[in-house]
This record gives C-alpha cells, structure tokens and sequence, in this order.
C-alpha cells in the first residue's frame, strides 16, 4: 500500500516543462504559492504505475506578463495576467513495491513526468511517512525520534538506531541550534534500550540533570579523590590527566 496517495485537487499545480532532472510547473493558486518554500519537498505524478517522482523545489517564480494591449486597461487585473511558476529538481523515485519490499525509495529516476502531470506538496504526515522510510525505520529497525523537521514542523524526524550504532555519527550545527537538545533527546531513547551502551564526556555538566534507570554518572577523579581511594562504586572514574588535554565532542 503506498504512503502517498493523493487526490486531484490537492495538486499545486501541473507541469509545463520537463527535462532530464528539472521541471517547471504551473501554480493556479496564488496562496498556494505563497505558502511554498526553496527546499521543501514534493511528490510528482510519474508515468509508470505504483511510483512516484520525489523533487526538491529550487526556485518559485511570479511574473507579471505586461498589458496584453492598451485597450484592455479597463479590464483592471484581467489585463495584467501573472505566471506563477516552480522550478523542482528530481531526486529519485518511491516506488509502492520492490519485490517483497514495500515503499522502497531510490536515488534514481525510473521515469520523468508528463506534461499536465500534477505536483503535490509533502508536508505533515506524509512527509513524517516518507522521512520514515528515507531512515529505513519502517520495517521493524529501531526508531528513534529526534523532534519536528525543519522542513515542516507538523513533521517528526527520525533516526535509524541500528545504523547509528554501526556507524560514526558527529552531531554539528551553529550556538543555539539544537545539538545539546538532540543529543539529550537522543541519550533519553538509547537509555531505554536493552542492547546498547553510550559514554558521554560531559565537560560542561549539560547532561548531569538526565535521570533514570539507564543512565549512572560518574566525575573524573581529583586529587582528593585518589588520596581517598575513591572508585567507580564512589562514582568517581580515573582517567590519565594526558587523556585531558585533547577536545572532546559531545558524544564519543
């Protein structure tokens, strides 16, 4: 069964131009082009059954066309019409069944749009549909949920825990843009897991707060702390001071 299933008249519009990976579409509505953005993502009607073209919109257009002739003044706005047009690059192709797999998607296009074919904006749950399987969280992998996308914050973002696990993750961003949050919202599901281990190497103390049967924190030890033979029991951890001196991230 398809994650993406739409009706006619929530199109945003019909294409005018295809090309190899670029196409150019035709917006009717004037709201519903304000309410577009560079960079949201969009499904398209695609030639073959059971798939859907995946874009990224790149550039929105409105264009008034000029007086159509000086006779046609008294026609007020009617005499001014406007092109409202998008401009979308493709990205791959959602496909309803791959063999015993379904919703698969692919970073290729089996196909290009018709001309007329409509265009639909992915937002809200369809969106957090795709995401999900963008992530491979669909078919029974670990999900875990970092917050709303940026792309639309009636979505929610997930991660692939099995895959974070396999791989080096590095969590970037500017002051202020969530990475301390994430990583918190991430700790929060990982101590809930049976099977996995994190270690955090707090330097600043913005996790000692994080409560709860999956985590136990522990400071590195002082001098007071060797003089009094404190340990891991003590919730006091021996580290050489060599070990120190290098930068640390949030989450090794």
């Amino acid at each position: 069964m398809s994650i993406l299933n739409f009706a006619d008249g929530e199109a945003l519009g019909r294409f005018q131009s295809v090309d190899t990976t670029t196409v150019i579409g035709h917006v009717d509505d004037v709201e519903a082009l304000r309410a577009l953005q560079v960079n949201r993502l969009v499904a398209l009607q695609s030639s073959l059954a059971g798939h859907k073209l995946i874009g990224v919109i790149q550039k929105i257009i409105r264009t008034a066309l000029g007086e159509v002739k000086i006779a046609d003044v008294e026609l007020g706005e009617a005499a001014h019409p406007e092109v409202n047009l998008v401009r979308i690059m493709l990205i791959g192709t959602l496909l309803d069944r791959d063999g015993p797999r379904a919703n698969v998607f692919r970073r290729t296009l089996e196909t290009v749009p018709e001309i007329d074919a409509c265009c639909f904006a992915l937002e809200g749950e369809r969106l957090t549909r795709f995401m999900g399987v963008i992530s491979e969280v669909t078919s029974g992998a670990q999900r875990l949920s970092l917050g709303a996308s940026t792309l639309d914050p009636n979505a929610q973002a997930f991660v692939n825990g099995n895959r974070l696990f396999q791989r080096h993750a590095l969590i970037v961003g500017s002051t202020g843009s969530g990475k301390s949050w994430t990583t918190a919202r991430l700790l929060e599901q990982i101590a809930e897991l049976d099977s996995a281990n994190a270690i955090v190497l707090d330097m600043h103390g913005e996790y000692a707060s994080m409560a709860g049967d999956g985590f136990v924190h522990l400071r590195v030890a002082g001098p007071s702390d060797i003089e009094a033979g404190k340990g891991l029991n003590d919730g006091v951890l021996h580290l050489p001071y060599w070990l120190m001196r290098g930068a640390c991230l949030d989450v090794c």
